[in-house]
């Protein structure tokens, strides 16, 4: 054999291997679909639910009534507590009024503010616990389950709704530590969810490359950040991951 077929024979075997190692490394990779946010609201204090103002796949937004839980104790101590202030605010104007007219000492118009200052805090405490009786969606998005009823006893810290918010979502995939130099942070993604629409490509960006690399797998974990104001794409779904660069 010549030496120039020799080195051509050669030159042709190192380009089919960059190029099936090239083609190795845009290979898709299996991903997983993931709720932008997902937020389990659960009950602050131990009572019951009076009422329950959304149903499983209702849409919410942030701060959103969602449920009542029994208040009326705690909406009397408001109640009483804003009539303290409402007494105390008179009483300091009146000895005001009459310190400056010099009829009643310093001594006297100072404990009516003070008396004033902490009638006003009691009720701010009493505001705040009647609050605790409210659950509001902590964020906009969709309730995905409701696991309570009007009328059932809640427990404090115990879960009530869950919330996720998919307006946009993350595919989560993981990848070997020694293809880490081919993403990046900010790097453009294709995204295909077969289950969903076989021939739709959706666009994103490599949104958070894991710092860690897991010993056993030598897997690390990237997440792909996709807009989704339709809600098309459903978390859960498995997808493909295809580097566009």
């Amino acid at each position: 054999m010549s030496r120039l077929r020799f080195t051509t024979l050669v030159l042709t075997g190192l380009l089919g291997l960059a190029t099936s190692a090239l083609a190795a490394e845009r290979a898709p990779f299996d991903g997983l679909v993931l709720p932008f946010k997902e937020v389990v609201v659960s009950s602050p204090v131990q009572s019951t639910i009076d009422t329950i103002l959304v149903k499983e796949g209702d849409r919410v937004t942030t701060g959103q009534l969602l449920a009542q839980l029994n208040s009326k104790i705690e909406k009397l101590d408001m109640d009483r507590a804003r009539a303290s202030v409402e007494k105390k605010e008179f009483d300091f104007k009146s000895s005001k009024n009459l310190f400056n007219d010099k009829i009643v000492s310093e001594d006297e118009a100072l404990k009516n503010k003070i008396e004033l200052e902490q009638a006003r805090l009691d009720y701010e405490i009493a505001t705040e616990v009647f609050k605790l009786r409210s659950l509001t969606a902590p964020v906009s998005g969709i309730v995905v389950e409701k696991l309570k009823e009007a009328g059932e006893a809640v427990t404090a810290a115990q879960p009530v709704f869950r919330i996720v918010d998919i307006s946009q979502v993350y595919v989560q995939f993981y990848m070997k530590a020694e293809d880490l130099p081919v993403v990046k942070v900010g790097d453009a993604i294709n995204v295909r969810c077969p289950v969903l629409d076989a021939q739709k490509v959706w666009g994103g960006k490599v949104d958070f490359v894991d710092s860690r690399v897991d010993a056993a797998s030598g897997l690390l974990r990237v997440k792909v950040l996709l807009d989704n104001p339709n809600g098309e794409i459903k978390a859960g779904v498995r997808a493909e991951v295809t580097l566009t660069k």
